[in-house]
């Protein structure tokens, strides 16, 4: 695509020579797309660059705007954008996005080219002890339920104490323990698994 010059040279059969340049533009045809992705399974709160490549008959990349539609599973739309061809953007997952997969889609006219993203699942609690609650923060992508056991102890003795747990993400749990145990000081221990995080 693009300005070229064309050089004729004629010549006969008396030695007779002629010279000519010619100037002709091939005008680009939009004739696929191709769209990259920095990487393509995440874990929630990632960063993902994207770039859709618009590219003419010649192999050659052309500018200009393309359409960008993020959506989930074929569920719901996350985001719908006009963005620059061969330029990258950058999104920015939430800490909370579902687990599952993405289909990003480039459209340029009647064209368009698809790349799914898998954001992965996490199961992770953050767990906090403040005026005699326990708070129990879901910072993972998917519903945590499960079993707890407190141990709440003083020289006097150890009394534990279990909770069946539901938390969805984004959400925070409160228990008041001190209604559990006599008054007194008490020391707290949380049996804790991978996904809690004190």
């Amino acid at each position: 695509s693009g300005k070229h010059a064309i050089e004729i040279v004629a010549s006969d059969s008396k030695n007779n020579i002629g010279y000519g340049t010619v100037g002709l533009e091939i005008i680009p045809v939009p004739s696929y797309i191709r769209l990259d992705l920095s990487e393509y399974s995440i874990n929630p709160g990632a960063k993902v660059g994207i770039i859709p490549y618009l590219y003419d008959q010649a192999d050659d990349l052309i500018n200009d705007s393309m359409d960008l539609e993020l959506a989930y599973e074929d569920e719901e739309k996350i985001f719908t954008k006009t963005v620059q061809s061969n330029e990258k953007i950058d999104y920015e997952f939430s800490q909370y996005a579902r687990p599952g997969y993405y289909i990003l889609v480039s459209a340029y006219r009647n064209m368009q080219s698809q790349a799914v993203l898998n954001v992965s699942a996490l199961r992770e609690v953050k767990v906090k002890y403040e005026n005699q609650s326990v708070f129990i923060e879901n910072i993972g992508n998917v519903p945590f339920a499960d079993e707890l056991t407190f141990i709440i102890q003083n020289e006097l003795g150890k009394y534990p104490i279990t909770k069946k747990i539901s938390v969805e993400p984004g959400k925070l749990l409160s228990i008041d323990l001190s209604r559990e145990v006599p008054e007194g000081i008490y020391n707290v221990v949380l049996k804790a698994a991978e996904e809690l995080a004190a």
